[in-house]
């Protein structure tokens, strides 16, 4: 914030937001506030996630407020321990369940919109599968049909094969991961 409201122009263009905030350049302007040392400053510059290069080789709709892994990263680690459940009642692009399931932790999240959560399951897919699979799991999920995707899932670092313990099942109108 403090390279901000030094240099508006350099760090900052004023524009309509991908999900229609307006944020003039009042944005930049100094209130005198202050900075509090406990804020968490992460940078919302995800640009090409396997989410977003999913969304766009399945020409569907992505979701408009994404928010960085790194928020529900640090809370995650921060408030539970693996094998625990994290719980996410408005899920949207599903960004929690991604880094839970990373963190060793299980989860279940709730979205209204289906395309939301059916777009979702492309962070669990792996940056090989092809765009008609990824069109195929996507209207699948539409269809409120539930799909294991293991078979897609990412590798987990520790073995070269998806466990039972870490399946990921998708369900209209509900995420789990078991």
């Amino acid at each position: 914030m403090k390279k901000l409201l030094k240099n508006p122009e350099k760090y900052y263009q004023p524009k309509v937001r991908p999900s229609g905030h307006d944020i003039s350049k009042n944005f930049s302007k100094d209130n005198g506030g202050s900075i509090p040392s406990n804020l968490l400053q992460i940078p919302n510059s995800e640009s090409s996630s396997q989410y977003l290069t999913g969304c766009k080789t399945a020409s569907v709709k992505r979701h408009p407020a994404r928010f960085p892994a790194k928020l529900p990263e640090f809370f995650i680690r921060f408030l539970s321990d693996p094998d625990d459940l994290v719980v996410d009642i408005f899920s949207g692009s599903n960004t929690t369940g991604q880094v839970a399931e990373a963190e060793g932790r299980s989860w279940i999240s709730f979205e209204q919109n289906i395309e939301y959560i059916a777009a979702s399951t492309f962070r669990f897919l792996t940056a090989d599968v092809q765009a008609d699979e990824m069109k195929k799991v996507y209207e699948q999920v539409c269809d409120g049909e539930t799909v294991d995707l293991t078979s897609y899932q990412l590798e987990r670092s520790s073995s070269t094969s998806v466990s039972e313990e870490y399946k990921t099942h998708v369900q209209p109108s509900l995420l789990a991961h078991e």
